[in-house]
């Protein structure tokens, strides 16, 4: 979604493009005469962003490819190549790392097909057994107990209760529409499900290497996803940072306002259960 306020002039900041922002701007070279009004105000919109101050990269969505579920590397090769391609070429005055993905393109192809997130195993199979509880809206009386199984499976899973999995299940249960149309626990489909979670973790890891910047460098995420965009409103990257033999770390803040349903003084507390810490 187009933020409401763009950044200050001459921020330099780095705009990481979601899927479908990219799948947009290849449509648009394909398309110049978009019909939908709101598309079209998004592509006028990143066209006011075509600065010098300004970087874009499709890297996050390379990484989470066109598939819908993993791909190889020769899948990821031609994924990286268009979207390194048309991101390229749509943005005339602002840096991209269009020709430097192209330039690597078939080892940084083949080393992203072979990433995947620490316990990214345990999520899924959580994510699976779990959905089905919040299929439907759950009655108030029924709360408390779905929300002792959503941990109890969390637990069995392998999982801390504080994992954005389980948060982002819990807001479901709470009342948080914009979870619900991020999870979609009707039609579950855990490879979707986590790589929009994963972009938490992905944007942590690109803020705590620009922190490294001699020059302070702002990092964005842009998305079309309401949901995604709904969710990430309420949702923190706290000290990101580089840590020894080549590892990062980061904290994640959940707002209260996640769990619609409870009062805030029952947000608080139950993030204080599962969080171990006051948002």
């Amino acid at each position: 979604m187009q933020p409401v306020n763009p950044l200050p002039a001459l921020t330099p900041t780095i705009f990481l493009l979601d899927r479908n922002v990219v799948a947009l701007i290849k449509d648009s070279a394909g398309d110049s005469n978009q019909r939908d009004a709101k598309k079209r105000a998004y592509l006028d919109w990143l066209r006011t962003l075509d600065v010098p101050e300004n970087g874009f990269s499709p890297l996050l969505s390379i990484m989470e490819g066109g598939k819908g579920c993993a791909d190889s590397a020769v899948e990821k090769a031609a994924c990286l190549e268009t979207e390194a391609d048309a991101v390229g070429r749509f943005f005339t005055r602002a840096s991209t790392d269009a020709a430097q993905l192209r330039l690597v393109g078939d080892g940084v192809a083949a080393m992203l097909s072979a990433i995947q997130e620490s316990q990214w195993n345990e999520r899924a199979t959580f994510f699976t057994s779990a959905a089905p509880l919040v299929v439907q809206k759950v009655a108030r009386r029924q709360r408390q107990r779905v929300e002792e199984e959503l941990i109890r499976l969390a637990t069995v899973s392998g999982l801390a209760t504080d994992d954005a999995i389980v948060m982002l299940l819990l807001a479901c249960l709470y009342g948080s529409d914009a979870a619900r149309r991020v999870l979609k626990p009707a039609r579950p489909n855990a490879y979707n499900v986590l790589s929009d979670l994963h972009v938490i973790s992905r944007v942590g890891l690109i803020k705590a290497v620009a922190q490294q910047s001699p020059v302070p460098v702002r990092v964005r995420f842009l998305t079309l996803d309401e949901g995604l965009f709904g969710i990430l409103e309420h949702i923190g990257i706290v000290r990101p940072r580089l840590t020894a033999i080549d590892g990062w770390a980061m904290q994640i803040r959940y707002s209260p306002a996640l769990f619609p349903l409870l009062s805030a003084a029952d947000s608080i507390a139950m993030l204080r259960r599962y969080t171990g810490s006051q948002p």
